[in-house]
């Protein structure tokens, strides 16, 4: 799936092989190859992405908690998200919990929460994380429920995310507002907008 696709182009980046990267995670390499493919357990997942220097878009947040707040964020219940992934309530539980279960549970879940790359690389002589300018980097949901009521009695008419993202703002905005947004990922380019907004 094109969403794991770093993992690959981050091995090929490195110059190693299928079988080293393997080695040092502990994997197989027909597990790694599923990888790739977003495919196999998570448990593996987390065990390559220290050596291919990769990391979440969240950051430190725990995996299974950043999930979680990012379906609160979206007014979804655990039992409402679990029908929508089609997998059982108990699953969505141990991925947020634990963050067990298979990559292609958890990137069912990523496409409903609106995340299409939900990883980044580490920049490790730093030890902090570089998000590329096509990536998503969230605002913390709470940040962006501070910012807009802040602004809120000013705010009228039409308003637009510049860069939606997972939805952070744009979800917030009050209904009695004209919405809209752009997205690189989704083909609308922020600096090709024209229209106006209050």
């Amino acid at each position: 799936m094109p969403t794991f696709r770093l993992l690959s182009e981050r091995r090929r980046e490195l110059r190693l092989t299928q079988h080293s990267v393997a080695q040092k995670a502990g994997i197989s390499i027909p597990t790694l190859r599923n990888l790739e493919c977003g495919e196999g357990s998570l448990r593996s997942l987390v065990a390559v992405m220290p050596v291919l220097k990769i990391d979440w878009i969240w950051g430190t947040a725990p995996p299974g908690t950043a999930l979680a707040e990012l379906r609160r964020t979206k007014g979804l219940t655990q039992a409402q998200l679990a029908s929508r992934v089609g997998c059982s309530r108990p699953t969505l539980i141990a991925l947020e919990r634990a963050f067990t279960g298979c990559v292609a549970t958890l990137l069912r879940v990523l496409a409903i929460l609106g995340i299409r790359r939900p990883l980044r690389i580490t920049n490790v002589r730093q030890g902090r994380s570089l998000a590329p300018a096509h990536d998503l980097v969230m605002t913390p949901p709470d940040l962006a429920a501070t910012i807009i009521a802040h602004f809120a009695n000013r705010v009228h008419g039409r308003v637009l995310d510049p860069a939606r993202g997972g939805g952070g703002f744009f979800d917030r905005f009050s209904n009695y507002l004209e919405r809209d947004w752009c997205e690189l990922a989704d083909g609308r380019n922020f600096l090709e907008w024209r229209a106006p907004v209050n």
